[in-house]
Formats: structure tokens, C-alpha cells, sequence
């Protein structure tokens, strides 16, 4: 097990090597999430994906679906609890032959998540994976993604996020209902004061972990090309690419307590860095992969980050400039004085970056399944725990 620091908050309580430490703005869904998807066998109608996402309005969803054979016919039913049973939920009103349809929930301030019941069929669960906050930045859940051997990441049970600084009193009344009772920030001491985290929502257990060695930007191998004055753009995303491994190295401390606690029942769970798209990006394609989700489906999560939030017009925003321009020591100023264009990469959760990372430790430790069992203490009695608390 590893050395942590809990700070066990309650509702009143307040509270690196990271790419990049971007400033402000909440996350808008994209127009459309397959990461919902899940396959399900059934006698006669079969719902190939399920998508949900919130709409303009408070409380308002949108839920699409695939059936197969085409008109099949569906129920659905909805409930504020992640773990209900199909046949127990609110049963919802489907227009004929619909395959999607609005809805408005009568309690917007609430998660709502759904079971599409095909006729004949085996249920499909689905939630919209981005949260509605209004200050959030990228806090979306792991739910819903499909194994390789049938099973299912529960909705409601892990959720991954940015910096939290921004959450509105609105977002913590949203947030209480979730339940979350662990939070991992992989930040370091330096961002946790800069934008702390207030959390709101209940009692959880606060985790911190030691800052990583002090590093000058040019040591850090992502770096390296944005130092170069003759590096193109594509030279920048190929270095990135090149040290996106070292991200799982440098957060072992971190990322073993968070299995930790995934094995041991301390959920729901979050955790989060500053962007939300590097470390948390990592631990989630991490966590993922240990429950058995195909790496196409990890790399789809991973790259979501770039749906979500406009990262480069958050980093580049007037607020950013400012702090960073009254602070001659900031890590990252000296991005403000790089072509746009060459700092886009750092910007950015292109597929290349997971993929390039996982394959280092496929390299270094046979899989990276092998990698968390070896640097992150995860025995096989951990392991089946983790699988039995968020599959389903």
C-alpha cells in the first residue's frame, strides 16, 4: 500500500508535473458521446447503443437508440439511482416508433440515469456522461463502457475531472446527490492553493499526494520540442507523444491509492487534476483497461477531453495571461511567448498520447495490466474486487 495524506472534509471544509494548468469555463457536451454504447444480446430485439445527453434546457435529456431488428419496439424506465434494476425505475412515455426521443426531467437538479428495454430484449443502462456543471471543467463519468467478456462499467461509481475551483453553490447541490465519498487529487501543493478545491457535496476523504521532483521545462521530454525554435507543430506532438508515458510513472504514489480504494469499496469516487486530460486521462485509461474495456474504448474515452473542453481558448484566455505575467516563476509562462500553433499539441488528448504511453509500458512490463499489478499493488484479490465493485 502506499503513503497518502487524507484530509477528511465535511461540507464546510476547504481545502507537478502536469501539461498544463489552464484557467476558467465550464464544459459543454459535445453533439454526440459512442462512449455510451454497450452491446446486449437478446431473444428477439436487441439495442445495439444507447446515447444520452443533456439538453439546452435544466433537465432536459436527450435519449437516442439503436434497435435491432429497426422496429422494435422499446420501454424505458429512469431512476435517480445508478444501481436500480431494470423493472424497478419510473417507466417514461416513448413516442411510436421513435428511436429517440426528449425528455424533461421533474427534478433537474438530479442525475437521472436509464434503462432502454427492448421487446424481447435485454436492457441496455445509459446516463449522459458529462455532468451539467455549470463551473465544472470536464467532470464526466466512467460508466457505461462494455468489457471484452460481457460486462459492464457501472454508471455512478468512478468519475473523472479538472480542477474544481469553479463549482458554483448550483454544481455542489447537483454534486451532493452523487454520493461521492473518496476524491484523488493528483495536483500538486503549488495548484491546490492557486485553485482549491472547496469541496460541498458531503463528507468525503480528501487525497493528496507528494509533489514530484522540481523539474525545469526543458528536463521534461514532453517539452523538449517546444524549446526547439526550429520544432514544427507536428515535432511538438510527436515529442509529447514520445514522454506521455512518464505521466504513469511520476503519479505511482497517487494512482496506487486510488486503486486502493476502487478495491476496497470507497466509492463513488472522483478524482481529478487541473486540466483534467493528462493525469486523470491517464489514471482513467488505467483503471479502464483493469476492468477489462478494450483499448479502442480506452483511447475513445482518453480523447474525449478534446469534445469537452476548448482547452486552448481556456489556457489563452486574458485571465490566464494576467496571473501567469504577475508571476515570473509560473512553470508555464514562457508558453505565452510560443506560437499558438506550436502550443496546440500540449493542448490537446490526441489518441497518439495514450496509445504511445501504453505502449512504452506494454514494452517495459509485458502489458500494462502488468504495470498496475507491479507499480500500482494491485494483486489479483484486489483486481476481482475492483471487477466486482464497478462492473456490473
Amino acid at each position: 500500500m502506499t503513503s497518502k495524506t487524507r484530509l477528511s472534509f465535511s461540507v464546510c471544509a476547504g481545502a507537478a508535473t502536469l501539461l498544463l494548468a489552464a484557467c476558467g469555463g465550464a464544459s459543454t457536451p459535445p453533439e454526440a458521446d459512442a462512449g455510451t454504447e454497450m452491446a446486449a444480446e437478446s431473444v428477439s430485439g436487441e439495442i445495439l447503443a444507447a446515447t444520452v445527453l443533456h439538453g439546452e434546457a435544466g433537465g432536459m435529456y436527450q435519449i437516442a437508440w439503436d434497435p435491432e431488428p429497426a422496429d422494435t419496439s422499446v420501454r424505458i424506465e429512469v431512476s435517480t439511482d445508478p444501481d436500480f434494476e431494470p423493472g424497478t425505475g419510473t417507466e417514461i412515455t416513448v413516442p411510436e416508433f421513435a428511436v429517440n426521443m426528449d425528455w424533461q426531467a421533474e427534478t433537474p437538479g438530479q442525475r437521472h440515469y436509464f434503462a432502454i428495454i427492448p421487446e424481447g430484449g435485454e436492457p441496455v443502462k445509459a446516463a449522459a456522461r458529462l455532468l451539467p456543471l455549470e463551473g465544472g471543467r470536464n467532470f464526466r463519468d466512467l460508466g457505461g463502457y462494455a468489457t471484452e467478456d460481457g460486462h459492464m462499467v457501472k454508471w455512478g461509481h468512478v468519475y473523472r475531472s479538472g480542477q474544481m475551483s469553479g463549482l458554483t453553490d448550483t454544481d455542489y447541490a447537483y454534486l451532493s446527490g452523487l454520493g461521492i465519498r473518496t476524491l484523488c487529487d493528483f495536483r500538486d501543493a503549488r495548484e491546490r492553493v492557486e485553485e482549491p478545491t472547496d469541496w460541498r457535496a458531503g463528507d468525503i476523504d480528501y487525497l493528496v499526494f507528494a509533489d514530484p521532483p522540481e523539474e525545469e521545462p526543458g528536463d521534461n521530454p514532453m517539452f523538449s520540442a517546444l524549446l526547439d525554435p526550429t520544432a514544427t507543430p507536428e515535432d511538438v506532438k510527436a515529442s509529447m507523444a514520445e514522454g506521455y508515458w512518464d505521466i504513469a510513472i511520476g503519479e505511482i504514489e497517487g494512482y496506487t491509492a486510488m486503486f486502493d480504494d476502487l478495491a476496497t469499496g470507497e466509492i463513488p469516487l472522483a478524482f481529478n487534476c487541473s486540466a483534467g486530460k493528462d493525469r486523470a486521462g491517464t489514471a482513467a485509461a488505467l483503471i479502464l483497461t483493469a476492468l477489462g474495456v478494450p483499448r479502442e474504448t480506452v483511447v475513445h474515452d482518453y480523447a474525449l477531453s478534446d469534445d469537452y473542453v476548448d482547452y486552448m481558448a481556456e489556457f489563452l484566455n486574458d485571465e490566464a495571461r494576467a496571473a501567469t505575467a504577475e508571476d515570473p516563476t509560473h512553470p508555464y509562462g514562457f508558453l505565452f511567448q510560443l506560437p499558438r500553433e506550436k502550443v496546440a499539441p500540449l493542448m490537446a488528448s490526441h489518441p497518439e498520447y495514450i496509445e504511445a504511453s501504453f505502449a512504452r509500458l506494454e514494452a517495459d512490463y509485458g502489458s500494462v495490466l502488468a504495470f498496475i499489478q507491479a507499480e500500482l499493488d494491485v494483486d489479483d484479490a484486489e483486481l476481482a474486487a475492483i471487477r466486482q465493485n464497478l462492473l456490473q
